[in-house]
């Protein structure tokens, strides 16, 4: 072999090596990150303004370095999510913070479109804005089609569907009712916990002692 031909591969092994290294860098900064938003979620509490801004950089960090990779920009979201919780539901920052974790999901969709999780996400945050436009209708009808049987899905799309019940068109309501349906059939007892807690009971009862 060459003197040419081996700087060459040197050069290459070099550079795939470098390359290796960005992305392992960028998931260690993202696995932090959402370790953090696991540990919130599992136990239900709000982070303090100084860990969120941190995670929030950590992430930032991995999508500079893998700007495509869904996982990351979806962990993104999520944040920006919890940063809307951090306000009064009435004041423009809790609005314009839903408004940017909104927009990170009209991104991820443009990756992934048949991700339910994205839509139901879009879902909730449209029902905490209490917009029922186009957008929202698109996500009931799409989270409902692409994970139909998916517990967590369900209740999404029957909270916002029936709350929202006077905005929507005949075919989206259909799709409140079929869900209202699959939901009775898959876990009827928490169903009826969550109609309890959400106050619509009365939508339940031609589905009790079926």
């Amino acid at each position: 072999m060459s003197r040419v031909n081996t700087s060459i591969i040197a050069v290459l092994l070099l550079g795939f090596v470098a390359y290796v290294g960005v992305l392992l860098y960028a998931n260690l900064n993202a696995v932090v990150a959402t370790e953090s938003v696991k540990g919130w979620q599992k136990q239900a509490v709000l982070p303090e303004q100084k860990s969120w801004q941190i995670n929030l950089e950590r992430i930032q960090t991995a999508i500079k370095l893998d700007p495509a990779n869904p996982e990351y920009l979806a962990i993104e979201a999520e944040l920006y999510r919890y940063n809307a919780y951090r306000f009064d539901p009435q004041s423009a920052e809790f609005a314009a913070a839903n408004r940017k974790a909104l927009e990170k999901y009209q991104h991820l969709l443009t990756l992934r479109p048949s991700w339910a999780p994205y839509w139901s996400s879009i879902i909730a945050i449209k029902y905490e804005l209490w917009e029922f436009d186009s957008l929202m209708i698109d996500a009931l009808r799409n989270a409902a089609r692409l994970a139909p049987w998916f517990r967590g899905n369900q209740f999404t799309i029957i909270k916002a569907g029936i709350h929202g019940w006077p905005y929507l068109d005949a075919a989206t309501k259909t799709v409140i009712k079929k869900t209202i349906e699959r939901a009775m059939l898959l876990q009827p007892e928490p169903t009826k916990r969550f109609a309890k807690e959400q106050g619509f009971e009365e939508w339940l009862e031609e589905y009790v002692g079926e």
